[in-house]
């Protein structure tokens, strides 16, 4: 049940639209931010944002997300659009949470990697039901927190031809039940791993860790170390082996 809010043709490089979805769930709605380069022939690959940390925190508001923010706006001039989706807990969909008992706060989280799965569905539902988009060219970009929490995401959607996960690992201090390295063994996506050997808050071995547990063949995942902290990596590098 898509509902186009806006699309703005103003920007050089990108058109941007802002649609907003059913999620099937509590009937919220969802925002999904749609960045289609401009003057392309046929239908456009999506590459779709988990971003950090910052956008379940301090968020801006959602219509100032900007690609060029993050360095991500070569995948837009490489042919591809890029997606943001308002993910649950982000965004305009932020919630204030009063819960206090850790045991409370562990089943909040729970719930919110249940609804990230099902707003991965929606979003890429939605996506093919777009005869610009092109539904066998669908790419997951993680950022940190991205690459973190919600790669679970990549065991229930097999839509995704391949990931890039930047500044990425596991976070050992999540109890099993609500965490994503149960679900890394089952994982068979092909992945490539850009991370900081200096990065302070996703240590080396937890990227190591990752790596090593995923399920994918090991001839289709790749993990590289730039002599750089936890953000920005070598931005050349990154486009390089992003684009590869």
């Amino acid at each position: 049940n898509p509902e186009e809010i806006y699309t703005d043709e103003s920007h050089p490089i990108w058109i941007k639209e802002r649609v907003k979805i059913d999620v099937g769930y509590n009937n919220e709605k969802m925002d999904v931010l749609i960045f289609r380069p401009r003057d392309t022939q046929g239908p456009t690959p999506s590459v779709i944002v988990y971003p950090g940390a910052n956008y379940f925190s301090t968020p801006p508001d959602i219509d100032d997300i900007n690609p060029g923010e993050f360095g991500l706006d070569f995948i837009i001039k490489s042919g591809r659009a890029l997606i943001w989706p308002a993910w649950k807990g982000s965004l305009d969909r932020m919630t204030i949470s009063l819960i206090s008992s850790p045991e409370d706060r562990l089943r909040n989280f729970r719930e919110l990697l249940r609804y990230w799965t099902v707003d991965t569905h929606k979003t890429l539902d939605y996506l093919e039901t777009r005869q610009d988009m092109d539904d066998n060219n669908f790419f997951y970009l993680g950022m940190s927190y991205g690459s973190i929490f919600t790669t679970h995401t990549l065991l229930f959607e097999d839509r995704y031809n391949a990931a890039v996960l930047y500044v990425g690992g596991v976070n050992p201090s999540t109890p099993p039940m609500s965490d994503g390295i149960n679900h890394l063994p089952r994982i068979k996506t092909p992945f490539l791993m850009l991370n900081g050997e200096d990065d302070y808050l996703v240590p080396k071995s937890s990227a190591l860790a990752l790596y090593s547990s995923a399920g994918t063949l090991e001839e289709d995942k790749k993990i590289i170390f730039y002599n750089s902290g936890h953000w920005p990596l070598p931005r050349n590098q990154m486009i390089k082996e992003s684009l590869n």
